[in-house]
């Protein structure tokens, strides 16, 4: 079964956002195996859109696909706008598994980014 990984931010007017994404996408798309899909989306503001990967990463065969919200916090977005978007997918793509995986919240492994920064910043 092909699997589909869509690395999903909030998205910005600013085109940095999209350049950053591209950049973790690229990690990601290193780190997992050959016959894994990866793509990026944008709640708002930038395209593809969440409704756009999914359907990008279903015409490539797909049949799971994890959303993984690149997101701080367990807002609104999380509890309402993601879940309403990825019910009415699941609706269009019936023989599809649509899943999304945690955000990334206070994950210790922010440890290390957050002391990596601050070393940068004392030095």
């Amino acid at each position: 079964m092909k699997t589909a990984i869509i690395l999903l931010s909030h998205g910005s007017r600013l085109p940095e956002a999209q350049a950053t994404l591209q950049r973790i996408k690229s990690l990601v798309s290193a780190s997992v195996a050959e016959d894994f899909i990866v793509e990026g989306a944008a709640l708002q503001f930038n395209q593809p859109d969440l409704p756009a990967s999914i359907a990008r990463v279903v015409e490539q065969g797909a049949k799971k696909i994890i959303v993984v919200p690149l997101f701080l916090y367990l807002g609104l977005h999380m509890q309402r706008d993601i879940p309403e978007i990825l019910a009415r997918e699941k609706i269009r793509y019936p023989g599809v598994s649509i899943n999304m995986s945690e955000h990334i919240g206070a994950d210790p492994l922010l440890l290390e980014i957050i002391m990596n920064r601050v070393r940068r910043a004392s030095s």
